[in-house]
């Protein structure tokens, strides 16, 4: 017997109700009350251990899988995860797996089923990306079928690995600007680009991603602190939380506070000459958080008015724990202002940017000179004579 509360969704503030009695399980909605949840599943509880609650078993055919993977989609991902992920996976799920998976019942689908979709998905010349992306809607439905208990195991794991699909296997050598570069870049934009000097500055000294930089507002910054507390995005015209969804603070260089000191006095002056309120984003466009797009299109005619080779705004980032890792900074703490969920994945990316600080460090470990070689051995003071 088994009777047990959750939150479902995952932080929706809803919590249920899941039995689980010789063989037959059933969940009731409580409400957003915890403790209502908890009191409500001692009772049921103390009823089954006295024999006073029975519990009918409920002969229904388990959902397809094609069922539960929109009712994942509804229920979880949208819920929690961002908008442009809950719309990359219905779209997987509606161009690519629904064919083959979607009318199969969830406790039917076969670990071939699936690899069969993943290798069908690959030979239309989708990205590995894309595939992963397909395995990450088959999984987790899966994962969230194994909650609700309707299957005994996830048939999806581990397999982009087995069919060598994985794409973080082939990941892309990061080629980050040198510092001649970022200069070059800097100065064509405040000559050509002059408004936006202050936020590329910003980007290139913090690393901030693109959605941190444009969802910064006046109050994350502390000028005696000399930090900026990253705690938002925007993305998609919405404010959210930032990527892995923690909040984290990155230092600001001497040059970096003096320019945002600037712009925010330039700022008030320019309140007080119009009458209306400042705006509460750092780098907006007509009082409003300037879309992605518009900035990136910023940085594509800055980089060809410097004569500059394409690159990506992400680029920027690359660029910014590059040149921190080659004059020797910890990656630790590379990993904590870029904020990586991992060391590892700090590592992973910049590794090979972490320069040697002591190549005769190895010497140490080498034995001691010998003083006596096999021609000339050395002589026992000490020798017993017979």
């Amino acid at each position: 017997m088994a009777v047990r509360i959750r939150e479902k969704p995952k932080d929706s503030g809803v919590w249920w109700v899941f039995i689980n009695h010789q063989g037959t399980r059933k969940s009731k909605k409580i409400g957003t009350d915890e403790d209502t949840a908890r009191q409500v599943a001692e009772k049921i509880k103390a009823r089954l251990l006295l024999n006073e609650l029975r519990v009918e078993k409920i002969n229904k055919k388990c959902p397809t899988f094609q069922e539960y993977a929109c009712l994942w989609l509804e229920d979880f991902v949208q819920q929690t995860l961002r908008t442009t992920t809950y719309q990359r996976y219905s779209g997987m799920l509606e161009n690519h797996i629904k064919s083959s998976l979607g009318g199969l019942y969830l406790d039917q689908v076969k670990r071939s089923d699936i690899r069969n979709t993943l290798l069908s998905i690959y030979k239309k010349g989708l990205s590995k990306s894309s595939i992963s992306t397909a395995r990450n809607v088959i999984s987790g439905t899966f994962e969230y079928a194994l909650d609700e208990e309707l299957v005994n195991f996830n048939p999806a794991i581990g397999i982009l690995k087995k069919l060598g699909l994985d794409p973080r296997k082939e990941r892309k050598a990061v080629q980050p600007m040198t510092p001649e570069e970022v200069s070059l870049f800097l100065a064509t934009c405040r000559i050509h680009q002059g408004k936006w000097f202050p936020f590329f500055l910003c980007a290139f000294r913090t690393g901030m991603r693109l959605g941190e930089l444009l969802g910064l507002q006046w109050g994350d910054i502390d000028f005696n602190g000399r930090f900026i507390h990253v705690q938002r995005s925007f993305r998609h015209g919405r404010i959210t939380r930032t990527k892995n969804k923690k909040s984290r603070r990155v230092h600001m260089s001497n040059q970096l506070h003096a320019e945002l000191k600037a712009l925010l006095t330039r700022r008030k002056k320019q309140a007080l000459q119009s009458g209306e309120p400042m705006a509460d984003v750092v780098f907006h466009t007509n009082g409003e958080p300037t879309s992605q797009n518009s900035i990136r299109n910023v940085w594509k005619r800055v980089l060809k008015k410097a004569e500059l080779r394409a690159m990506r705004f992400h680029d920027i980032r690359h660029t910014f724990a590059s040149l921190l890792l080659s004059k020797g900074e910890s990656p630790v703490y590379v990993k904590e202002q870029l904020g990586h969920s991992s060391i590892q994945m700090t590592v992973d990316i910049y590794g090979h940017l972490i320069p040697s600080s002591n190549r005769d460090a190895v010497n140490s470990l080498d034995d001691v000179a010998p003083t006596c070689t096999l021609s000339a051995p050395c002589k026992n003071e000490k020798a017993i004579t017979s």
